[in-house]
């Protein structure tokens, strides 16, 4: 089965072909075209009518959609969660676990498990990333303090169920163990990641010495400069900006960062940084109240926080959101916000070659959007 995208725009790595085509073959991309494509055989033909022909954005960090949530372990459920970003862009994604008990978490494990292998139209499942149970008391944020644990090999390996489809895991190193439980991690391929975390930015900079290679939602959840005798101390957003060793998510949903925070991690991390949507159950879902990990949501203007409003509890924006506002808002040429929305996070979890971007024998993950990022198909 040959099919031909032509007459867009074709967003590649490192630059946007106008006027270009995109010939797929059995599900993967045979050849891109610069100009004109006429006398090409093909099945099917797409035509972008002067659109975007853009790779399928990928998130590493979605919790839910459509009034559904991951830990619901419901798999119904989640086939609507990937359907939902599906309408948004959202080729691919990690179903993403929060604090919870640990019999949940392996039922929602287990529960991605299995949709992994049905064949359904929504985005494709590359694994699981457990956000939680270790994380600091201090800036643990929407995350339910009652389940909070110390971090180990053997409790990793309880939650993953002994299934090899954990791609990430986010932690806070400073706790006892972190370090050790690290390294055996990334020593697996899994991107270990720090998260809602009260280090120091000395603490931040030896994790990477033990496997830590990523920040999640970088600004939100943990430490950073304050002087409380003083002295200006620093913590994990600081490493995060500094060092190069340490890739960096930003939620950028226009809410939980303004436009100059982004501005100034793309400054510092330049086109290595990655968008993220942190998206939950309310996303797609009209204002209200709703439920994360047992404790009350409460959506408003397009925001979720916590019902007492001491946290957000995050977002319920899709990936085409997030593009748009790095682009729109913040000035991040297009081709660099579709990088950061897709293949940074392939790169992230090892996927890389074979999605994440236009290119000859990867995946035909395709979709076309307008000069507004409106997802036409």
């Amino acid at each position: 089965m040959r099919t031909l995208y032509k007459n867009g725009n074709v967003i590649l790595e490192d630059g946007i072909i106008e006027n270009g085509a995109v010939l797929a073959e059995d599900g993967y991309i045979k050849k891109i075209f610069r100009g004109g494509c006429e006398n090409i055989y093909a099945d099917k033909i797409i035509d972008a009518g002067g659109d975007y022909i853009s790779p399928g954005f990928i998130d590493t960090h979605i919790h839910g959609g459509a009034g559904f949530d991951v830990m619901d372990a419901d798999s119904d459920g989640l086939l609507k969660i990937a359907a939902t970003h599906r309408e948004h862009g959202c080729t691919s994604f990690l179903p993403t676990t929060l604090t919870s008990s640990k019999e949940k978490i392996i039922t929602a494990v287990k529960n991605a498990g299995d949709c992994m292998k049905k064949v359904h139209g929504g985005a494709r499942i590359l694994g699981v990333h457990l956000e939680g149970p270790c994380f600091s008391m201090r800036f643990k944020g929407a995350q339910n303090p009652k389940y909070i644990l110390e971090p180990s090999v053997e409790l990793f390996d309880e939650l993953g169920c002994g299934l090899d489809i954990v791609k990430r895991v986010s932690l806070a190193p400073e706790l006892p163990g972190a370090f050790y439980t690290a390294e055996r991690l990334s020593a697996r391929g899994i991107c270990v990641s720090i998260a809602h975390s009260d280090a120091d930015f000395k603490c931040a900079e030896e994790s990477v010495r033990h496997g830590f290679s990523h920040v999640t939602h970088l600004f939100n959840g943990m430490s950073f400069i304050n002087s409380p005798d003083y002295y200006c101390k620093t913590g994990v957003a600081e490493a995060a900006l500094l060092l190069d060793a340490l890739t960096a998510e930003v939620i950028a949903d226009g809410r939980h960062m303004p436009h100059e925070i982004i501005k100034l991690i793309y400054k510092c991390k330049g086109p290595s940084m990655l968008l993220t949507t942190d998206a939950t159950r309310p996303t797609n879902m009209p204002d209200g109240e709703y439920e994360l990990g047992g404790l009350d949501v409460l959506v408003t203007d397009g925001v979720a926080m916590l019902a007492d409003r001491t946290s957000f509890a995050g977002s319920v924006a899709c990936c085409d959101r997030i593009v748009r506002f790095a682009h729109k808002e913040c000035g991040i040429k297009l081709h660099e916000a579709v990088k950061m929305a897709g293949l940074n996070h392939a790169k992230l979890i090892g996927a890389d070659n074979e999605t994440g971007s236009i290119k000859e024998g990867k995946r035909a993950e395709i979709i076309i959007f307008d000069g507004d990022i409106n997802v036409i198909r």
